[in-house]
């Protein structure tokens, strides 16, 4: 890797960056040592006490240092549920009055396995609307702060999609996203995943040269409350294989990289695993597959196809 580091990490001074999920796991340990490098992180909940506590508590973890250096606006709370469009559009008029002069970086880390089938606002099966229609409205919703923030400092922004290894076992075929016949948590995720990989690639063709750039990260199998809080196989594998899972410092290392490195201020619709790029599987990157997906996903926000955002 190129690094141009400080002890903290690459320099993140100036840059304004969005974690959603930020208050456990992979998001925490993302969002607290991209503001170590400097960075102003917004910390992204469902909830305004479970923000604005996390919040204080990486405050405090900061101590005196972060009083001295008068940083008192390192980390700022960002509420909303990911569950629905409508809850994605209030996260991201959050975002706007959080940072009314443009966004750097913001990465789409918040996931969530379900155990039974469920439906949102929007008809879509839960895990879906997560792990994708929820990241694909939040990104194009926040496009203009992006550029915003391209534009004021002289280098791209950054789209950074929190992808997943088990992307390859998704189902290119799935006709239905509401799952109306048989739903399996497993797969759902599974094909949540692949989805969303595919749309990263269809949208970082879209905004190509426009000053934003996406990227995916795959941060590994790791030991977070994602499993556990999910239930069903997730919580099983998370309980019986947590001694040979990965640490969350260490599964946010890929996402931290695709954040910060200068090295990749050009790169652009590619996946990553271990800090380097990685052939995803054969599906997502399908040409046709990923045609499919865009067009489902404009209907599904009912905007223009992510060909026409740029």
């Amino acid at each position: 890797m190129g690094r141009q580091q400080t002890g903290a990490g690459w320099a993140m001074t100036g840059r304004v960056v969005l974690v959603t999920g930020a208050t456990s796991g992979i998001g925490r340990a993302t969002a607290t040592a991209l503001a170590a490098a400097g960075a102003t992180v917004l910390v992204h909940a469902r909830t305004k006490a479970r923000a604005q506590s996390a919040v204080e508590e990486f405050n405090r973890a900061r101590g005196s240092a972060s009083e001295s250096a008068g940083a008192s606006a390192l980390f700022v709370p960002v509420v909303g549920d990911l569950g629905s469009v409508a809850g994605v559009r209030d996260v991201a008029a959050e975002v706007r009055r959080a940072a009314p002069g443009g966004l750097h970086v913001m990465i789409n880390n918040a996931g969530a396995a379900f155990p039974q089938r469920g439906l949102s606002q929007d008809g879509v099966e839960r895990t879906i609307a997560v792990n994708h229609i929820a990241v694909a409205a939040l990104t194009r919703e926040l496009l203009g702060l992006l550029r915003d923030g391209a534009a004021t400092a002289g280098r791209p922004s950054r789209v950074v999609n929190v992808s997943s290894s088990l992307e390859s076992r998704g189902n290119p075929h799935l006709a239905d996203w509401s799952y109306p016949d048989r739903f399996s948590q497993f797969q759902a995720y599974c094909d949540a995943k692949l989805i969303n990989l595919a749309y990263s690639y269809v949208l970082a063709a879209a905004v190509a040269g426009s000053g934003v750039t996406v990227n995916c990260a795959d941060p590994g199998s790791v030991a977070t409350s994602f499993g556990r809080n999910g239930g069903g196989l997730f919580r099983v594998i998370q309980t019986l294989g947590r001694p040979l899972l990965a640490t969350p410092e260490k599964g946010a290392r890929t996402s931290i990289r695709l954040a910060a490195d200068p090295a990749l201020d050009a790169e652009s619709g590619n996946y990553y695993r271990a800090g380097e790029p990685y052939a995803s599987s054969a599906a997502s990157r399908d040409a046709a597959f990923q045609e499919l997906v865009g067009r489902r996903t404009a209907a599904m926000l009912g905007g223009a196809p992510a060909e026409e955002l740029r």
